[in-house]
């Protein structure tokens, strides 16, 4: 569903590239996570999957990106938009319409889909982010974790076969957070939807994703599985990268030589090697 190779975009009128060399291979039913410190090249890799770069911020690319089997950049907003659904970080830059039915309603309509299809779509998806209840209710007087619940609803609506989302956890709290990608998992294994997520919470990335890739300053500083990734936390770390508590307290037990072989790739496995640990110790 999505295929990079050897991507590189520079924008107009800047002397260094956003994004440099970067591959990636993602098909139907991944849920692919994309982290990184500021500048390091996410928001230029969401613009180039949905189109927005070079269209609406110019600049030169160079290398393979085909989302659906489509190049963004040679065919329209419409053939594009029919395959991927965006949410970004600011819910009100994507709220349209004054109530909340109307909200997850909009794109459906637009698409022609019958009307009882719309009902059941637009009550199914408002009751599994937690809406249901609100449908009649003005959308400018929800809070921004509402509002952000509000934008992905009118995604699930949409059964989208690529979703892209830039830090759609940023109005969230911790619980909201986690349910967010819950709801992003339940499309990728439901609908076979292909799912690429920038998000800095390396608790939650390293929970769902399939695979991650860390960019830096535009490059690729690391990419693999989520247990892969974990065994490296000093790069994280030196990438500007915020650990979870329970990878942290990993990686400070290896450095004490506390911890041999592998570190956990959850925190339920790192849980349960703590537990070993203190058993041990209580009996040495």
């Amino acid at each position: 569903m999505i295929k990079l190779e050897i991507l590189a975009f520079r924008y107009e009128d800047a002397e260094n590239l956003a994004l440099d060399g970067i591959s990636l291979s993602a098909g139907a039913g991944r849920l692919v996570c994309v982290a990184g410190a500021d500048r390091s090249g996410k928001t230029t890799l969401f613009r180039l999957l949905n189109g927005t770069a070079p269209r609406a911020f110019p600049g030169e690319r160079s290398g393979t990106l085909l989302v659906g089997g489509l190049d963004p950049e040679a065919h329209g907003h419409s053939a594009i938009g029919a395959l991927v659904t965006s949410v970004f970080d600011d819910p009100d830059s994507q709220i349209i319409s004054l109530t909340v039915e109307e909200e997850v309603a909009f794109a459906l309509v637009q698409r022609g889909t019958d009307f009882d299809e719309i009902r059941s779509r637009v009550t199914d998806a408002l009751s599994r982010v937690g809406l249901s209840g609100f449908e009649r209710r003005a959308t400018g007087s929800l809070s921004g974790g509402q509002k952000q619940r509000l934008v992905m609803a009118s995604a699930l609506a949409l059964k989208p076969r690529i979703l892209l989302v830039d830090e759609g956890t940023s109005a969230l709290d911790p619980e909201g957070a986690r349910h967010f990608f819950t709801l992003i998992r339940e499309m990728t294994v439901r609908e076979g939807t292909t799912a690429i997520v920038i998000e800095r919470d390396l608790e939650l990335t390293l929970e769902f994703a399939d695979e991650i890739l860390v960019l830096h300053q535009g490059i690729t500083a690391a990419q693999g599985a989520p247990g892969v990734i974990a065994q490296n936390p000093e790069l994280l770390k030196g990438l500007g990268l915020r650990l979870p508590a329970w990878l942290e307290l990993c990686a400070e037990l290896k450095t004490r030589g506390a911890l041999s072989g592998e570190i956990p790739t959850s925190e339920r496995e790192a849980i349960d090697l703590f537990g070993t640990l203190a058993t041990v110790r209580e009996y040495a």
